[in-house]
C-alpha cells in the first residue's frame, strides 16, 4: 500500500466517524499538520503510532492495510491486550517472546542427556504358530532393551510369529511380548508348547483356537503334552524399541 493510499483510508475513516483534523490530531497527541500531511500522502504514519491511530479510526491494524481476515476469538484478545500496552510495555513484551521462541528452539535442538527407563526381556529365535521342535526353555536368543511402558514392563519375552493362523490379529512376522503364565482364562491368547511344538492361539475350554477360520481347532488327548508357556500381552511396537540415540544412553548408564 502506497502512502497516498494511507492517507486515502484515513480521510475517509475520520470523515465516516465525522471528525476534522484537529479533532483526530488531539485524540493521538499530535500536530493537525501531521494529521494532514498523512492525508495527503506527504508522510505516514510510524509504527509506534499506528495502533494508536486504528483504534481513534475504529478499525484493526489488518483493515489499515487491507489485510482484514477473520481472527479467532484467542487472536483477537491477545491482540486487544498487545494494542493496549504503550512502545515500551510492546518492545518489553516481543523480547520476552523472543526469548521463549529461542529457548525452545534449543530445547528441541539439544541432545538428550537422561536415559530414558527401558526394561530387559529375552527374545526368543524360535517362532510359535508353526511347529519348530524345541521348547521354548530350551531356545536360544539373546535380551534386549525395551522402553519401558503398561506393556513391555510385563513381558518376560518376545517371539515372532509364524505362519497364517491367527490372521488378521497377528501376521506372519510379528513380535508378540510374552508374559511367563502356566495358566489362561478363556478368551485370553498364549504361547503353547503342544509335543514340543509352539503354537499362538487362544484358549478357550474346548480346545485351542484359531483367529483364521481355515484353521480348525486344536482340541487333544490324555496322551498329548500340552502346557502353556505364556499369556500374549500384545504385538511390540516400533515406539516400544529405544532408537540409537537412547540406547547409547542407557549403555553409558550401565557402564
Amino acid at each position: 500500500m502506497s502512502t497516498q493510499d494511507y492517507g486515502s483510508v484515513i480521510r475517509a475513516r475520520r470523515g465516516a466517524l465525522g471528525l476534522n483534523q484537529a479533532q483526530l490530531a488531539s485524540r493521538l497527541g499530535v500536530s493537525r499538520n501531521t494529521v494532514a500531511g498523512w492525508e495527503t500522502g506527504h508522510s505516514r504514519p510510524d509504527l509506534a503510532t499506528l495502533p494508536s491511530l486504528c483504534t481513534a479510526l475504529g478499525i484493526s491494524v489488518d483493515a489499515f492495510f487491507g489485510l482484514e481476515k477473520q481472527r479467532t476469538a484467542e487472536e483477537s484478545r491477545f491482540l486487544k491486550l498487545f494494542f493496549s500496552l504503550d512502545e515500551r510495555d510492546r518492545e518489553a513484551l516481543e523480547w520476552q517472546m523472543r526469548g521463549l521462541l529461542a529457548g525452545r528452539k534449543r530445547q528441541k535442538a539439544a541432545p538428550l542427556s537422561v536415559a530414558p527407563r527401558v526394561v530387559s526381556v529375552f527374545v526368543s529365535d524360535l517362532g510359535a504358530a508353526a511347529g519348530f521342535g524345541a521348547a521354548l526353555g530350551e531356545a536360544q536368543g539373546e535380551r534386549m532393551f525395551l522402553l519401558a511402558d503398561e506393556e513391555t514392563e510385563q513381558a518376560d519375552e518376545v517371539i515372532t510369529v509364524s505362519g497364517r493362523s491367527m490372521e488378521p490379529t497377528f501376521l506372519d512376522g510379528d513380535q508378540v511380548l510374552v508374559k511367563h503364565t502356566g495358566s489362561l482364562r478363556p478368551g485370553e491368547i498364549g504361547i503353547f508348547l503342544v509335543d514340543n511344538e509352539g503354537y499362538i492361539k487362544e484358549y478357550r475350554e474346548d480346545g485351542l483356537h484359531s483367529h483364521n477360520p481355515a484353521f480348525p481347532t486344536m482340541v487333544f488327548d490324555e496322551g498329548q503334552s500340552v502346557r502353556c508357556v505364556g499369556r500374549v500381552i500384545g504385538k511390540l511396537r516400533p515406539e516400544q524399541i529405544p532408537d540409537e540415540e537412547q540406547l547409547r544412553l542407557v549403555q553409558a548408564e550401565e557402564k
